[in-house]
């Protein structure tokens, strides 16, 4: 290679580097150092590459971001979002994909310590998070469940809190028991991840509460619907 040559080639180099990479991954949006006004805009424009990349925003936020972000009602906006997806139905793989990557932002939210807390002492997120499950999506519902089970782990709170979900869901769904939705669920499926999920959350829901009389009382009405927990 000649001198010249050679000289355009560095300059090349060194011009790739300013300007850098020619090629961006466009399976989500760069918000690294978006701030939650610009991730509040972009809520407005569903998609599976806003919703990748405000996870991954969400999931290395500090408490200050993450607080801005609840209060200018990200987190109600990732729920009504959810709402209407689930009432789509999942006809398309995109639909589908849709819901998923938006779940996985509330997931995010609640991943974090101001998230959770800010939901426990909000009434409704979690009834509005149940609005999920009027899905044939099983991934999403998965962790409609994973979730739960967390929240009743996580204090007595979000364990009162998952209950009044399941109340309300068997209301509006015109159900016999507050656990038919699991119980249902555990029937018509034969995937066994989810099945593991949906008994975890069955475990979650009589372990969260710390009386025994309570702990004993939930168990018997899983243990009348033919359900063997721990």
């Amino acid at each position: 290679m000649s001198i010249k040559k050679e000289g355009a080639h560095r300059k090349w180099a060194a011009l790739k580097e300013k300007l850098g990479p020619q090629e961006t991954d466009q399976s989500e949006a760069n918000l690294e150092n978006a701030e939650p006004e610009l991730c509040i805009r972009l809520l407005q424009m569903p998609s599976v590459v806003n919703y990748s990349g405000l996870k991954k925003r969400l999931e290395n936020s500090d408490d200050v971001w993450m607080v801005q972000f609840l209060e200018l009602c990200g987190l109600d906006l990732l729920l009504e979002a959810l709402d209407r997806l689930s009432g789509r139905g999942v006809a398309r793989i995109s639909d589908a994909l849709l819901q998923l990557t938006c779940i996985n932002c509330v997931r995010a939210v609640m991943n974090s310590h101001k998230g959770i807390e800010y939901i426990v002492s909000n009434e409704g997120y979690v009834r509005k998070l149940f609005q999920a499950l009027d899905t044939t999506n099983v991934m999403v519902k998965k962790q409609v469940f994973e979730l739960l089970a967390a929240l009743c782990i996580y204090s007595s709170d979000g364990h009162a809190l998952a209950l009044d979900a399941l109340d309300h869901y068997k209301s509006v769904k015109n159900q016999q028991y507050r656990f038919s939705v699991i119980m249902n669920e555990l029937s018509n499926t034969d995937n066994v991840p989810y099945m593991v999920t949906l008994l975890s959350a069955i475990n979650a829901i009589i372990l969260g509460k710390e009386e025994l009389r309570t702990r004993t009382q939930i168990r018997n009405e899983f243990i009348g619907k033919d359900v063997c927990c721990t």
